[in-house]
């Protein structure tokens, strides 16, 4: 099934409900660029998961503090931005899984109402549960990524790769040039790996045309634009609409 979801940088309650009302089938809550604490962090999953809206973090810090946090306070995934080494991958991993797959710390959580809920009463079952749960997803935005991407995809605990081809095209050393016939090869290249290794593959789109283009080419879930761009874009069409049909007024 193919999924459609957008990055949170506008922040709030009332954002985050809002966006749950549309039929979007997840959001990245984005603490690397966004203003966004642990506390709002967490405010902004509960009001996702209150509404249906699977909400993914995407973190700034990859040390094991943060990584723990975020899936303790409701993470449902984990998109690792600026990765360029399958070391750093290794030890998101390590972080983030239960054994057999990696020695994430182990603390009931909100989650599984501080191990009083039914699914939490028996530890393996739990740890594999929530090795289920919380996916790991590393961002390929890096020359360097993209050269071990073969690696990284295979590796045990990794549950896809998300595609960021801003960053990606600014490393190959075609800046935002996404008709580049470089970076459609990369991008192809990625979602051949994933497609290989069984694991979802995951593509920012900046407009509507690529969101449709990349999900026929074979991505399962597309990450469309920013709240922020399109709460611009929908009030700037609004205006202008507004102006013209004041001007069509006139003239009658």
């Amino acid at each position: 099934m193919k999924t459609i979801g957008t990055f949170f940088e506008l922040g709030g309650r009332g954002a985050m409900e809002s966006l749950a009302r549309t039929g979007l089938d997840y959001v990245i809550i984005d603490t690397e660029h966004g203003c966004f604490s642990v506390e709002s962090t967490a405010d902004s999953i509960l009001a996702a998961e209150r509404h249906g809206l699977t909400p993914y973090v995407r973190i700034g810090d990859i040390r094991r503090p943060c990584v723990l946090r975020m899936l303790d306070i409701g993470a449902r995934g984990l998109i690792i931005p600026n990765i360029r080494t399958l070391q750093q991958v290794e030890e998101v991993v390590e972080y983030a899984k239960f054994p057999p797959l990696g020695n994430r710390g182990y603390c009931p959580n909100r989650t599984c109402g501080w191990g009083a809920d039914a699914w939490a009463q028996d530890v393996e079952s739990y740890m594999a549960e929530c090795n289920r749960r919380c996916k790991v997803i590393p961002q390929c935005e890096t020359k360097e990524a993209l050269e071990q991407i073969e690696e990284i995809t295979a590796l045990p605990g990794v549950d896809g790769i998300f595609v960021g081809p801003c960053d990606l095209s600014i490393a190959l050393g075609i800046p935002l040039q996404f008709d580049s016939p470089v970076l459609a090869r990369a991008i192809e290249r990625i979602l051949a790996v994933c497609q290989n290794a069984g694991k979802e593959s995951y593509i920012f789109a900046g407009n509507m045309a690529d969101a449709v283009k990349w999900s026929r080419k074979g991505f399962d879930c597309i990450a469309y634009s920013l709240d922020a761009s399109v709460f611009i874009q929908a009030f700037s069409t609004l205006v202008d609409e507004f102006h013209r049909g004041v001007q069509d007024e006139k003239r009658k």
